[in-house]
């Protein structure tokens, strides 16, 4: 019959700890997401920030990794928030440039079409002048009456869609286009003087 030896009267070895395989521990992983979007985000640079919305996403899909070191991921972030600015800045110059070029191309044209409209009006004035010397060669020297030159003056259109118009002064009459304003008596007004007086209603009546 076998006896029982309570544990103090009987040499206890001791229980060695258990041991662990090193290979077998968890280790930890990578950020291959972070890796590739900060290269990315370095590499898209030389394209002027263009390419730098594909590095950001890839930069970001690293940011959602739980598992892996994420500086990697948010360095890529940054530097690819930085070429989409650079981005943007290109951009927006060239095309402030375009803008401003065509402006100027616009600016120049219309200035081409006033010049041109301008001298149409001066030889619509000239040829209105024109009518009312003959008036005043055939009338001893006298224009017509301020309503006749008006009259005749009227059926001439200048460019701008406005009839001509006669004014009196002291010693001379003046005809005049209200110019690419449409406004008479503005310093764009094409004018052209005519020498000559209206003849007096007193002397219209002697005669």
């Amino acid at each position: 019959m076998a006896f029982h030896i309570l544990c103090k009267q009987r040499r206890c070895e001791p229980v060695s700890p258990p041991i662990y395989n090193r290979s077998a521990r968890a280790q930890k992983k990578f950020n291959w997401w972070g890796f590739h979007g900060l290269w990315l985000s370095v590499l898209s640079l030389t394209s002027a920030g263009f390419l730098s919305p594909l590095s950001l996403l890839v930069s970001l899909n690293g940011m959602r990794r739980k598992k892996g070191p994420r500086k990697l991921a948010a360095a890529g972030t940054v530097v690819s928030i930085a070429g989409i600015a650079l981005a943007g800045l290109i951009v927006s110059t060239v095309t402030h440039s375009i803008f401003q070029h065509q402006q100027h191309l616009e600016s120049k044209a219309m200035a081409r079409k006033i010049a041109k409209q301008r001298d149409s009006a001066k030889m619509l004035v000239a040829s209105a002048v024109r009518e009312l010397t003959r008036h005043k060669n055939s009338h001893q020297g006298f224009l017509p009456s301020v309503i006749d030159s008006n009259m005749l003056v009227i059926k001439h259109i200048d460019p701008w869609k406005e009839e001509l118009r006669f004014d009196l002064k002291k010693d001379h009459g003046v005809v005049r286009s209200a110019g690419p304003d449409t406004i008479f008596e503005t310093s764009d007004d094409i004018v052209i003087r005519v020498e000559g007086k209206i003849q007096s209603q007193a002397s219209l009546l002697e005669l």
